[in-house]
């Protein structure tokens, strides 16, 4: 079943979604939200788990961040089947 990502809006085939945790699991978060990928890779690519945990952990917040607006600029111009692969950070 296709979803409307609540951070890009595109709309998004079941092969190219995941579960974001709002606040990380390590955190003891509990509540996720269905996400394309390539959204939750970005996420996870702009915000430290601890910024995840204190400031960023709703969607609504999540959309305030400059970079985040930069970023769903960008991906909205892809196809909704277009996913990216980004090297995650090395956290300590």
């Amino acid at each position: 079943m296709n979803i409307i990502c609540p951070i890009c809006t595109r709309d998004t085939p079941d092969c190219y979604q995941e579960r974001h945790h709002l606040i990380p699991r390590c955190k003891k978060g509990k509540e996720t939200v269905l996400v394309c990928k390539s959204c939750g890779d970005a996420l996870h690519q702009l915000f430290t788990e601890k910024e995840m945990e204190k400031m960023y952990n709703t969607i609504a917040v999540i959309l305030t961040n400059e970079d985040v607006q930069k970023w769903v600029a960008w991906v909205k111009k892809k196809p909704n089947d277009f996913s990216i692969c980004m090297a995650t950070k090395k956290r300590r």
